[in-house]
C-alpha cells in the first residue's frame, strides 16, 4: 500500500514538473513570436539586390578604401564537387541593383568557409576564411592590397597568408571580422554571446602558426533570453577613428562606442537596432559603414542590400570600463575536439528545427 502510495506522490510530482516545463515554453515562446513580430515591423526595408552580380549568399562586405560610394563582398563556400569560389566582387549599388560591377580572382587560395572582408590602414583587404565547415584548429586570413577598377586576378605572390589558432587549439565558428588598434580582431560565431579574440600586427608572423589572444565576451542584450540564446555574430566593421565597432547578428546590430584606443569594445557604450527577424528570408551575413558613415549597409545570403540610420540605435548600457586591453600570452595545446565540435552542431541543428516553428 505504501508504495502505491509513494508512485501515486512520483507520478504527481513528475507530472507537475513536466506541466511546469510547458508552461515555461510556452512563456519563452511567446516571448520569442512577439519579438519576431516587432522586428518585422520595425526592421529596416531592402533597397537593393546583389544577385545580379552572380554571386551567391554574401558573406562579407566592406567600404572601399579609396573608391566613392564602391563596396565589396564575397560568397560563402560551395558543397562538395561544385567549382569553389575563390573571387571578391567590387560594386556600387542603388535602388535598381548594381553597378560598376567587377569580380576579382584571388589567386593561390582556398575557400574553406569565407566568413567576412575588412581593410587595414594600410589599404589591404582581408579576407577571413574562418568559419567552421571543416573540423578544423587551424584558420586563415588573407591579405592584399585592395584591387584597382578594372583588376581582375590577384596574384599568388601579392597575398600575405596568416595562419592562425585560438587558445587552446580551440575549433570556433568565426564569421566577424574588422581591423583596430594596429590588429586584426575576430569575433566567433556562439549562440547568446560572441567571443573577441585578436592578432596584433607585430606579433604576425605569415611563416608559422600564430595564436590569437583573448580580448572578452559580450552576452547579447537585445532580447529576450531565449531569442538571445537563438542569435549569433555574423558580421563586423569599425568606424574610420575606431571608436565606434558594430556587429550584426540575425535579428539585430549592436553598436559599442569608446572614449580611446586599445580599450576593450565591449566594456564602452551599447547601442542596439532590430532588423526584420526570418533567417529563411533574411539572414544578414554581413555590415559596413558608409563613407560618411552615417549609415551602416547589410548584406544577406539571400542577396537583399539594406540600410540602416546610426542615429536610429536605442542605448542598452552605459560604459563599463576604461581599462586598456593588456597583452596576455596564452599556451596552446589539446587534441582536437571533435566531440564538442559534433555536441555543438547537434544543438545548432535543433535551434534551427525550433527557429523554422517559430517564424512560420
Amino acid at each position: 500500500m505504501l508504495r502505491k502510495k509513494n508512485r501515486h506522490i512520483f507520478r504527481k510530482i513528475i507530472l507537475t514538473f513536466l506541466g511546469i516545463v510547458l508552461l515555461f515554453a510556452i512563456y519563452q515562446y511567446m516571448q520569442v513570436r512577439r519579438e519576431v513580430l516587432y522586428n518585422r515591423e520595425n526592421g529596416p526595408k531592402a533597397i537593393a539586390n546583389i544577385l545580379d552580380m552572380g554571386i551567391e549568399e554574401s558573406s562579407g562586405i566592406i567600404l572601399s578604401v579609396d573608391k566613392k560610394d564602391y563596396y565589396w563582398t564575397h560568397g560563402d563556400s560551395v558543397d562538395y564537387g561544385e567549382t569553389p569560389r575563390t573571387s571578391i566582387h567590387g560594386f556600387r549599388f542603388d535602388s535598381t541593383g548594381t553597378r560598376d560591377h567587377q569580380e576579382v580572382i584571388l589567386d593561390g587560395v582556398t575557400n574553406l568557409d569565407w566568413g567576412d572582408i575588412a581593410k587595414d590602414k594600410r589599404g589591404n583587404l582581408i579576407v577571413a576564411d574562418t568559419g567552421d565547415n571543416l573540423v578544423r584548429k587551424n584558420f586563415v586570413l588573407y591579405r592584399f592590397k585592395e584591387p584597382k577598377l578594372g583588376q581582375k586576378k590577384v596574384e599568388k605572390n601579392d597575398i600575405k597568408k596568416i595562419t592562425f589558432r585560438f587558445p587552446g587549439g580551440e575549433e570556433l565558428n568565426n564569421e566577424a571580422v574588422f581591423y583596430g588598434d594596429k590588429s586584426i580582431y575576430i569575433l566567433n560565431k556562439e549562440y547568446g554571446k560572441t567571443v573577441m579574440y585578436r592578432l596584433m600586427d607585430k606579433n604576425i608572423d605569415t611563416r608559422r602558426v600564430n595564436i590569437a589572444d583573448y580580448i572578452g565576451e559580450f552576452e547579447f542584450l537585445g532580447g529576450s533570453s531565449l531569442s538571445n540564446y537563438m542569435d549569433a555574430a555574423t558580421g563586423a566593421d569599425i568606424s574610420k577613428d575606431e571608436m565606434t565597432m558594430v556587429f550584426n547578428t540575425y535579428k539585430g546590430i549592436y553598436m559599442f562606442k569608446r572614449d580611446k584606443k586599445n580599450i576593450n569594445f565591449f566594456d564602452g557604450e551599447v547601442y542596439y537596432h532590430p532588423l526584420k527577424w526570418d533567417f529563411r528570408i533574411n539572414q544578414y551575413e554581413a555590415v559596413a559603414f558608409t563613407k560618411d558613415e552615417k549609415n551602416l549597409v547589410l548584406t544577406t545570403e539571400q542577396g537583399n542590400v539594406y540600410k540602416v540610420d546610426v542615429d536610429n540605435f536605442q542605448l542598452l548600457r552605459e560604459a563599463e570600463s576604461t581599462e586598456a586591453i593588456r597583452e596576455k600570452s596564452i599556451e596552446i595545446g589539446g587534441d582536437r575536439q571533435g566531440i564538442t565540435y559534433k555536441i555543438k552542431h547537434m544543438v545548432y541543428l535543433i535551434q534551427v528545427m525550433v527557429m523554422d516553428i517559430i517564424f512560420r
